[in-house]
């Protein structure tokens, strides 16, 4: 019988075969400079990783995970806050709501994109929470918790709905931390005057991996 080979689920000799030699020499340099945390390689990729993503600013930090808590972390979350996100996702994005101290709240996901569900989203809003009437944050029902936050996942090269979900965050008052790690370069037609941005530019943050197994790897 003849043996069928199928096509590897990860493959990560192919894509690095063609940089070897250009690799080789940055990590030549990078030995030879001792600058093995931070320094002007780093920089550098900040720099252009900012500039391809149509945001501000980049700031590397070691991992997916760490991105997305340094950001909850940057954006006041509060221990105690609720913080609502998806559950189809990997683990660290809910590791990360909950090494904040926030509390994760799931809606679903739309079933064309796999997604977060706007209209989940805005029931959530408008039937499972009121409004607090010093802060005007919704107060989910049945914990009496504050909701300080949307955590969109954008999932298989494919951005969530970002306009629908920014109108209600604006609506509501909420940070909008978007789960970048599965969609860098992705682009989405935004706003009134219909531009495209990239994922990483229309939350408040965004946090970006770099593992192998990423739409964008690292052989790190």
């Amino acid at each position: 019988m003849t043996e069928v080979k199928g096509v590897p689920f990860v493959d990560l000799v192919t894509p690095h075969a063609e940089l070897e030699e250009e690799l080789i020499g940055v990590a030549r340099a990078v030995l030879r400079s001792g600058a093995f945390a931070g320094g002007p390689i780093v920089e550098e990729f900040e720099r252009e990783f900012a500039k391809f993503c149509g945001a501000k600013h980049c700031i590397a930090v070691s991992n997916g995970t760490d991105a997305l808590r340094f950001a909850l972390m940057a954006a006041g979350i509060q221990s105690g806050d609720g913080v609502i996100t998806v559950s189809n996702t990997f683990v660290a994005t809910v590791e990360a709501i909950v090494q904040v101290g926030a509390i994760p709240h799931f809606v679903d996901i739309d079933s064309r994109t796999f997604n977060m569900s706007v209209e989940a989203l805005r029931q959530f809003l408008e039937v499972d929470c009121d409004r607090c009437e010093r802060t005007g944050l919704p107060l989910h029902r049945a914990s009496r918790r504050r909701i300080s936050a949307i955590l969109p996942v954008h999932l298989y090269g494919q951005m969530a709905d970002m306009d629908p979900i920014m109108a209600l965050a604006d609506q509501y008052g909420l940070i909008v931390i978007e789960d970048s790690c599965q969609a860098h370069g992705a682009e989405y037609q935004f706003g009134k005057e219909g531009s495209w941005k990239r994922a990483g530019s229309i939350g408040n943050a965004a946090a970006f991996s770099f593992y192998p197994t990423k739409n964008l790897g690292a052989c790190g």
